[in-house]
């Protein structure tokens, strides 16, 4: 029973007034932004993660998870031009993924610290709780292939599948030198979510459940994206409210400041136009700019009609194919 492990959750309820929440704070979205998440023939498809990795040969070198089960190498040149990789998995990871209803990427992340890969996957069916986890990736020296993987076993089990459901998981998740930051997507009530999710803090080490925060009180609604650029500092995107949030810690993982960035999705290369975006991946670059990338929501994704008619064909067709969006900001305090 959960109630016979030795183990302290803390569960943090703070109010908002606590907390600066500067209303000069804004993000600046880069001149060359949003983009398509394509480049010539090759597209993402409903992409959910998004990992800076540094660069390489001189390239800002990303990784990119889908949630059908793909991952890829991005990289960015010039600002905006794209090129793509595909990423394989030998036979010891087909093998090991191989039953699973859908291999469904939610989080990709880089831990710089060790110089390890994580990736959350979410379940399906009704046993999703067997196929929910964070799995270490062990990729070979060009990164084109996933070479291992190992699930992460935190503790206490019942506690980290405590809140999960089918298509239910953590959508959010990131490490600092210490701890693992893991976000529920969020809570559903019926068909549609609430209005507050949770973050779970684990000792890396120990891989242990340490503290347990309520996003009630934060104004955090859904948590689709998180990344740590530094020690007890981590960025949240917040799919439901189109916000992303900057979280700082204390030493005993308290909240000790939160603040908040509006935005709004527009179209690339038609930002004076909107559409429905669903925001599920968030990373932050050596030169501090800040990427969201959107994982088409298919019911909503495509502009009605009155907008459609002052598109291109080429972007027509793009919504059409449902090719995911990416776009960048740079934060001004």
């Amino acid at each position: 029973m959960l109630s016979k492990v030795n183990y302290t959750i803390i569960i943090s309820l703070f109010s908002i007034a606590v907390f600066a929440q500067s209303q000069n704070n804004k993000l600046l979205r880069d001149v060359e932004y949003s983009q398509w998440l394509k480049s010539g023939t090759y597209r993402t498809d409903q992409t959910s993660g998004i990992a800076f990795l540094g660069y390489k040969s001189g390239k800002k070198t990303f990784l990119i998870a889908d949630d059908i089960g793909a991952l890829h190498k991005f990289v960015i040149i010039d600002d905006c031009v794209f090129l793509f990789y595909p990423i394989h998995f030998n036979d010891y990871v087909s093998e090991f993924f191989k039953d699973y209803p859908k291999i469904d990427f939610e989080e990709i992340v880089y831990d710089r610290y060790e110089e390890k890969f994580y990736v959350s996957v979410e379940g399906h069916t009704e046993n999703h709780n067997d196929y929910t986890g964070i799995f270490e990736l062990e990729f070979n020296f060009a990164l084109d292939t996933v070479i291992s993987v190992t699930k992460i076993n935190f503790e206490p089990e019942e506690l980290f599948l405590k809140y999960t459901a089918w298509n239910i998981g953590y959508e959010g998740l990131t490490v600092d030198s210490r701890y693992f930051y893991l976000g529920l997507e969020g809570f559903l009530r019926g068909k549609a979510f609430s209005d507050s999710s949770v973050i779970f803090i684990a000792d890396k080490t120990s891989k242990e459940i340490i503290k347990e925060i309520s996003t009630s009180s934060l104004g955090v609604g859904s948590i689709t994206g998180l990344y740590s650029d530094e020690d007890y500092s981590v960025w949240l995107l917040d799919r439901n409210n189109l916000k992303i949030f900057h979280v700082e810690f204390d030493e005993d993982l308290n909240v000790e400041n939160i603040v908040s960035f509006d935005f709004e999705p527009v179209i690339p290369n038609h930002k004076h136009l909107n559409y429905v975006g669903s925001y599920e991946a968030l990373t932050i670059d050596n030169d501090g700019y800040l990427y969201i990338v959107d994982d088409p929501w298919s019911q909503f994704f495509i502009p009605p009609d009155n907008i459609l008619e002052q598109l291109d064909e080429k972007t027509v067709q793009n919504f059409k194919d449902f090719i995911p969006i990416i776009d960048r900001f740079q934060i001004q305090k």
